[in-house]
């Protein structure tokens, strides 16, 4: 079944490659929201018209339209960080690690530049664009940056770096969203916990 599917996606892949990946990230961020929901239930109220619900479909729906956004830019992300950081010719990862010197030297650099430069970006546009589909306005986007940024990126540390060296040593460059978004089920959870925590102290208040 697993293997039927993985031909599936890849096939599908290969033909609508940005389609592809944007659906699949945004499922697993919706994943990751639906499981925050279901083991942090008191992590926020409910919005819109799921009110009263201890479940918010509409969070869920939120996260899987912001997943299919970030998921070509996350592509066309990795693919830029492949050939500016490219590894020495060779065609499986074995082959890759072989070569130990120049590959080790570009994987570091590939998850050094991630994570000093895309991964602050994308947890800014993450809450930006977040709040914007919550509704809010310009002041209350800055708001929610000024109390939840700081942690999100401390979180982003503890996990990402270590995650994107198996990605961008071991996984070619096609499978590497999907790879992402995989951890990011965790990361989405974290994330969607993050999001919700100021809301839940408003409730609180």
């Amino acid at each position: 079944m697993a293997g039927a599917f993985m031909r599936f996606w890849s096939g599908c892949a290969e033909r609508q490659p940005l389609v592809t990946i944007a659906l699949t990230n945004g499922a697993m961020g919706a994943t990751g929201d639906v499981l925050a929901q279901c083991l942090f239930p008191a992590s926020g109220p409910s919005n819109g018209p799921s009110n009263g619900s201890k479940f918010n479909p509409w969070r869920t729906v939120r996260f899987f339209a912001y997943g299919c956004m970030f998921g070509p830019v996350a592509f066309k992300w990795y693919s830029f960080l492949n050939r500016r950081f490219p590894f020495p010719n060779a065609s499986t990862a074995a082959q890759r690690l072989s070569a130990h010197k120049p590959t080790s030297s570009a994987i570091i650099k590939r998850v050094a530049v991630d994570q000093i430069v895309f991964a602050p970006v994308a947890i800014a546009a993450f809450f930006t664009v977040m709040g914007a589909m919550e509704g809010k306005g310009a002041a209350e986007i800055r708001s929610s940056l000024r109390e939840r940024y700081s942690k999100a990126l401390v979180g982003n540390y503890m996990l990402w770096p270590w995650s994107q060296l198996i990605n961008f040593g071991l996984v070619p460059l096609v499978y590497q969203v999907p790879f992402a978004s995989l951890v990011s089920v965790v990361w989405n959870m974290y994330l969607s916990w993050v999001n919700s925590r100021r809301k839940a102290h408003g409730l609180a208040d």
